[in-house]
């Protein structure tokens, strides 16, 4: 098991490797976010475009209820 002045060791290393990355590669920043956010956006658009198609089912539904009602009242 790893001590914590082990465990801080391999975390510097391991942050200094990735700084020396994104001072080598500074594109890869914006395209990591663009990457990392994508999932995000894509959730939000399904969820936004679900909400809209469930409110315009119930829509469709009630109007076929009324409907329904109208030819029932008409035989009367």
């Amino acid at each position: 098991m790893l001590l914590p002045k082990e465990i801080h060791e391999d975390i510097t290393a391991y942050n200094k490797e990735s700084f020396e990355l994104l001072k080598d590669n500074p594109w890869l920043v914006p395209a990591v976010l663009a990457v990392s956010t994508a999932p995000i956006v894509i959730s939000a658009y399904g969820f936004w475009k679900n909400r809209q198609l469930s409110k315009k089912l119930k829509i469709e539904r009630e109007k076929t209820k009324q409907l329904a009602l109208k030819q029932v009242e008409s035989r009367r």
